[in-house]
This record gives structure tokens, sequence and C-alpha cells, in this order.
């Protein structure tokens, strides 16, 4: 390989309707042909090319072109920004101008996160025909959002990437000599003061976007438009069936698109439009939060000397997938799941999931309906409940339980990953059901759902589960979660109200883990009605979101009897290893 770079900045590339998105170019510095990995990034391609996945500078060593693109409307790129809109199109008109290339083999594949891994799957679906291989990390299966398939609305996330996207927008309306006096100081006034733009009610009124043309593309992040005039979950998916390449997904146990990273892996290798496609799914999970973060100490926790995914580890892995399927050399790093086990702070691999070896144990809830707080009588264990008094909870929207930690986004103000819930732990809003010590340790890898029995006295409300490892000192590190919103207990397409005082089953999906419940520890499930600012606050009136300027108080009621056993079925892996 040739021991020289070859750096090329705003590389013009012509779309279908004229416009020209620029690239910057990192290959070798010599005459011959190579493979190339494309970036697609709204985030600016100057600032996005150092990755923990993939950098530019090792693929042009490892004898790669790598193309690191301004999306359309954003930076140095023409057009108008419409987040999705045409990233498909864009997506496949730059795969076939690079093909062309001088210095490109003809083979091109694609790589990053986040809104970058959705570029790659909505260009793997416009199926150009020199796209041999995508590796999209910490997006979703489709159009909405992990959480947002449970209807919660992740609001400070909304507010934080529309406000950095908002940005660049402005500029270009100077630049068009509109006047922006007010606009920019608004939105630098949001970027910094988070807690207080969240807090805003009604939040449809927010001021500090309230500008022809930010007002629409703000409201749109939290519009259900997606959701129209659809008539089964599975349009809200991507199209697997049009995808015909093979997938490297990555992310990590804190990320905000666990369950849909797993979703993604089986659905393509059921639903994948080629056998190759099918059968070339790959998937790595470390202990990581959301973004190009891979270190190994991740919020309150050190994962240790293998849990980051820093350097190496994770380029050798993109490298290897690429070589395989960009040049037809085989690796002994591509297995199809590559997971890792916190607490025993190792790596595995697995062939499917849940493991095959997987025991299913499922912990039902108990107390004498006093749950409320870590210091209360709930109690999580193997027995089934007998007649038990419910436990009651009082969820007021204008008292919200306060984000702390979890699968969120650590570019917010928020710290993210595992975090000591004890702090939240003491309101009288959160009910705590927890196991005596451990008298072993558990391995509890896999899939998590809670059965959740409840009723509310309002016709739409939210509940918000923790699967948490509680440390002999007190500590609560919290593992996984859920949500729900209530009036989409039975499908995110088919809305329904809570009839006050009704008793609902309600599914939680936790998404899965791989943890470590170490000997002397205790497992504990916390549920409440709110985790705010990340989610937004159900205001219990039923109206859509962002029109309440009050809401009202709801008495949650939550039940562990016989016929009505609130539980979680725990995918314990029997032995140690």
């Amino acid at each position: 390989m040739s021991q020289s770079i070859r750096v090329e900045r705003d590389i013009p590339m012509k779309m279908r309707d004229d416009i020209t998105l620029r690239a910057d170019v990192y290959r070798p510095d010599d005459h011959e042909k190579h493979p190339a990995i494309v970036v697609r990034t709204p985030y600016n391609k100057g600032r996005s090319a150092p990755s923990d996945f993939l950098s530019p500078v090792e693929a042009a060593f490892a004898g790669y072109a790598m193309v690191i693109q301004d999306t359309r409307g954003r930076f140095s790129s023409e057009g108008d920004f419409s987040p999705g809109r045409s990233e498909g199109q864009d997506g496949y008109d730059t795969i076939e101008n690079i093909a062309a290339e001088s210095w490109c083999d003809g083979n091109v594949g694609m790589v990053g996160a986040s809104y970058l891994g959705r570029n790659q799957w909505d260009a793997a679906m416009e199926a150009p025909p020199h796209l041999k291989a995508i590796a999209p990390h910490v997006i979703g299966a489709g159009w909405v959002s992990e959480s947002g398939m449970s209807g919660v609305k992740e609001l400070e996330t909304g507010i934080s990437w529309f406000a950095t996207m908002a940005l660049d927008m402005v500029e270009k309306m100077a630049k068009q000599g509109k006047d922006i006096s007010g606009i920019l100081d608004n939105v630098r006034y949001a970027m910094t003061h988070f807690e207080e733009v969240c807090n805003f009610l009604p939040l449809k009124d927010i001021p500090y976007f309230k500008f022809e043309g930010l007002q629409e593309g703000f409201m749109r992040r939290f519009s259900d438009d997606l959701l129209k005039g659809k008539k089964s979950e599975e349009e809200l998916l991507w199209a697997y069936e049009q995808i015909k390449v093979p997938c490297l997904q990555s992310a990590g146990w804190y990320d905000m698109s666990v369950a849909h990273i797993f979703l993604n892996f089986f659905k393509m290798k059921e639903k994948g439009g080629s056998s190759i496609a099918r059968e070339g799914q790959h998937m790595i999970m470390g202990p990581w939060v959301h973004g190009s973060r891979l270190h190994n100490f991740i919020g309150a926790l050190n994962f240790g000397a293998y849990g980051s995914g820093a350097g190496a580890f994770m380029i050798n892995r993109h490298i290897a997938f690429f070589d395989k399927y960009l040049r037809g050399i085989d690796s002994k790093y591509l297995v199809p799941i590559r997971y890792f086990v916190m607490g025993r702070n190792r790596w595995k691999n697995a062939e499917t999931w849940p493991l095959p070896e997987t025991q299913w144990q499922r912990f039902f809830l108990h107390s004498r309906g006093h749950a409320n707080t870590a210091g209360g009588d709930g109690v999580l264990s193997r027995e089934e409940p007998g007649k038990e008094s419910p436990d009651i909870f009082v969820y007021n929207p204008l008292d919200p339980v306060p984000t702390r930690g979890g699968r969120l986004n650590p570019d917010l103000n928020q710290a993210a990953g595992p975090q000591d819930q004890s702090i939240i732990e003491k309101r009288m809003d959160m009910l705590c059901y927890s196991t005596a010590e451990l008298k072993e340790e558990m391995e509890v890898t896999g899939p998590l759902k809670l059965h959740l029995f409840a009723s509310t006295t309002v016709v739409d409300t939210d509940f918000f589960v923790k699967l948490v490892d509680v440390y002999p000192n007190g500590m609560s590190i919290n593992v996984a979660e859920g949500a729900i919103r209530a009036r989409y207990r039975k499908s995110i397409l088919n809305p329904q109200p809570v009839i006050p005082g009704e008793i609902d089953q309600y599914m939680i999906n936790l998404a899965s883990t791989s943890n470590i419940f170490a000997k002397g520890h205790r497992i504990r499930i916390d549920i409440t009605s709110s985790n705010f600012p990340r989610f937004d606050r159900n205001m219990n009136t039923g109206n859509p979101f962002g029109e309440d300027a009050v809401g009202l108080p709801a008495m949650q009621t939550i039940f562990h009897q016989p016929g009505q056993a609130s539980c979680i079925d725990l995918p314990v892996i029997p032995g140690k290893g």
C-alpha cells in the first residue's frame, strides 16, 4: 500500500437535479484504483472526519479512498436542507459519481454514525449498482425512533439537534440577504439554556425558533406526520427487501437505539434483498453511549482495558468488514455478533440473540402497598404474588422526575450512560422493587420486557421503567430502560385514550443488555411516570404534543396480584465464563 496519502478538498459532485454537493477525499497518493468508503454528513465534513469507528487517514493507509461529503443544503453543499427528504437519491448519485472516478475501482461502501447511519439506509434502499456494503452506527430501524415507537418524545435531543442544525441554516439566510436580526441570538440562547427551553409551556410556543425558515422545521421534529397513512408498523421500518448489501452495525448498551440495532440485524437476515445481504450481517455492541465516544470510562463506571472501542479495536473490525465485501478478503474478526459483558468487562461472540443457553427467569413485583422510594417495602422475587395491596404514586407534570443518565445523547447538558440512581430513588413518585442480596453472581444477557398492570386517573399518561444494579454500598446503577405512553399501549398507529380507573396491561420494552449482577448486589426495578427533560412531560390531558400550558396530576396504581401480576422476564446465562 502507498505510504503517503492525498487529501483533496471540496470535490464537486452533481446530483440529478443539477445541485452540486461537495466532498473531501482522503486516498492513497498513487495512480492506482482503490475501493471507496463514503460518509455523508450534515455536521460539516471538515469536523466529521475524526471517528472512533473508522478514521479517513487509517482508511487511506489501508488502501481505501474515503469520501466525506456535506449533505444537501449543509455547509459547502448547495440546495436546501430538509432532513431525510433527499438523502436516498443523493446517496445513490454520490455513490455512482464516486464509482466513475479515475481513482475508484468501482467498489463503494458507506460508514457513519447516527444521522450519517440513516443516510446509509436511505441510500441502500435505492440500490445503487456500485454500493457493496454499509456500516451504520447508532441508528434506529426506520422512520420513527426507538423511543418514538413507544409514543414518548425525545424532547431534549430534539431541541438540541435542531438548535445545532439551525446555526448553519441562519448563516445561509444571511448569505441570501435575509434579515436575521434576533434569530441567531435566539438560537444561541436556546443552545446554552436547554433547561429553560425544555421547561417552556406550551412547547409549541417556544419563542427561540419562531422565525420563518425555522418554526416549521422545529415542530416537524416532534410531529406524528410519519405515522399518517401507515397501515402497519412494518411500514415504519426500513424497506429491508430493497437492500442488497451486507451490513456492519455498531452501538453501545447505553445508546438510544439498542433494540432497533437488533431489529435491523434480524430483519436483514430474514428479508434482505440478496443472499449476500442476508448472510452478511454483523453487529458489535459495546458498553458505550451514543456517538463516537467509545471509551472505557462511561458515566459512573470504568469498564476496564477492554471497554474502549477507540483506535485499533473498531478500526480493525471496520477495515476487515470492508476488506471482505469490497475486496473479497476474509477475516477472523468478522463474526455475526460481538458483544461486551458489563461487570465481567469482556467481549464474547454469538451467532444469534437471545443466546441459545438462555434460561428465562420470571421475577415478580411485590409489596405491602408502600414501594415508594428505595427505602420502601418493594420486593422483586421469583415467587408469584398472592393477594397484595397495589402501590400508588402521584405524578405531577410540574414536578417531573429528572433525567439521570441512561440511553441519551451525551451532546446535551445531561450526563449519559450508567449513573447513580439513588439520588432520585428517594422521591415518593418513584416505586422501587429489589431482590435480596444475590448469593451468587447472575449474568443477564438478552432482551428485556416488563409486564406492567396499572391504572391511572387520567385519559393519558406515561410509565418509565429501569433495570438497576444495586451495589452493597447503596450505589444504584441503571442498566437498561424503557417507556410507554399509555394511549399507544396497543399500537403506535392506533392511539386509544385510557379509561380512568381501568386496569390495563402495558408491555414495556427495555431493549437488550449484557450485565453481571455481582454476588452481594441486588437487582432492582424502578417505575415512575417521567424522565425529564430527556423526554417531554406527559401533561395527562390527552391533547396533542406541545399544546398544554397546564397539566393534570395523575394518581398511578401498580398491581401485583393473581391475574394482574406485574413482572419481568430476565434472560439469565448459566455458569461463569
